[in-house]
Parts: C-alpha cells; sequence; structure tokens
C-alpha cells in the first residue's frame, strides 16, 4: 500500500444514529469532497437493505461485505466517507480506514441516539423495529473503545448539522498546520 495525504479521505465513524450520514454529505458539499455511504454502496452493490442483508446471511457475513467495500474504494479523489457503526470493530477495516485517511468520530451521548433512533423511520439492522435501550447501551460499550481509535472526536449532542461540518472543518485546519 503506497502512502498517500492522510486528509484526503476522512472516515466518519460512530453509533448508528451519530449523524454520520447527514453530516458526511454536508462536510464534502462544505469541503468540495465527493461523499460516499458505505451502507448506500453495499445495498446497491447487492441490491438488498441492510436489514436483509443481515437478517438473511448473518452479521458475519456482512461484516464482511463491509471490509471488502472499503479495500475497492477508489481512493485517488479527496471523500468524505460515512460508515457503518460496526466497521471499525473489525481490524482490516481500521488498517484501511488509517492507510488511506483518517478516522473522525461522531460522538454521541446514549441519550441523544436513543431519541434519534426512536424518531427515525429507518430500521437499524442490528437493533431492529423496536428499540430495546439496554441492547443498545451494551452495544455501544462494547463499540465506544473502536470509535476512541479516531483521530479526533466531535461532540453532537444539540448541535445543527452546519455546526457539526463546520467544527469538523475547523479541526482539520487545526491538525493540518
Amino acid at each position: 500500500m503506497e502512502n498517500r495525504n492522510r486528509y484526503n479521505n476522512l472516515f466518519l465513524i460512530g453509533f448508528s444514529g451519530s449523524g454520520k450520514s447527514s453530516v458526511g454529505k454536508l462536510l464534502a458539499k462544505k469541503l468540495k469532497f465527493n461523499f460516499l455511504d458505505t451502507d448506500k454502496k453495499i445495498e446497491a452493490n447487492l441490491n438488498m437493505k441492510i436489514s436483509e442483508i443481515i437478517t438473511g446471511k448473518g452479521e458475519k457475513y456482512f461484516r464482511k461485505i463491509e471490509t471488502q467495500c472499503l479495500s475497492e474504494i477508489d481512493y485517488d479523489s479527496k471523500m468524505v466517507i460515512s460508515t457503518g457503526g460496526g466497521i471499525p470493530t473489525i481490524k482490516e477495516n481500521i488498517k484501511i480506514m488509517n492507510h488511506f485517511g483518517i478516522m473522525i468520530w461522531l460522538n454521541s451521548a446514549i441519550k441523544t441516539i436513543i431519541k434519534r433512533l426512536e424518531n427515525s423511520k429507518e430500521i437499524r439492522p442490528l437493533l431492529g423495529e423496536k428499540i430495546n435501550k439496554n441492547e443498545l447501551l451494551s452495544l455501544y460499550e462494547q463499540r465506544k473503545k473502536y470509535y476512541q481509535l479516531a483521530k479526533f472526536s466531535i461532540k453532537t449532542d444539540n448541535k445543527t448539522l452546519n455546526t457539526l461540518a463546520e467544527e469538523i472543518k475547523n479541526k482539520l485546519l487545526e491538525i493540518n498546520r
């Protein structure tokens, strides 16, 4: 793997409902980067919803597909990449993301996540239709150590998408000095 400018590709990581896709689209626009949502790419490639993939083929299969998706991305153009909430739990994915860019953790408090997920019409694959707060908290705690591997984190609670995108942009300028 040849080394590249590490800030050309920004991987947004964080729990389901943390705003990775929404913030990612706006951030990409502000930075004049391309935007890619790994879940949407996987759904398009397999012509199935993520929930159908996990239900039909299992989580282990889905994690392999996520790694394959990260491996197949053309990293030659500058990109903001919104990842699935579990992507950083796989060692190979962390290697890929650190090699081709930097990880940015959209850090939301659990109560914010619960509120967003309850208000969402989207069915979250590992959480189901009805949100079980204990299961959600357990999964959040399991994943937190992986999210903490990010280059930096941005607290998302009570902030607009625009504020979050600006904070990330400013942080990038700061670390690029």
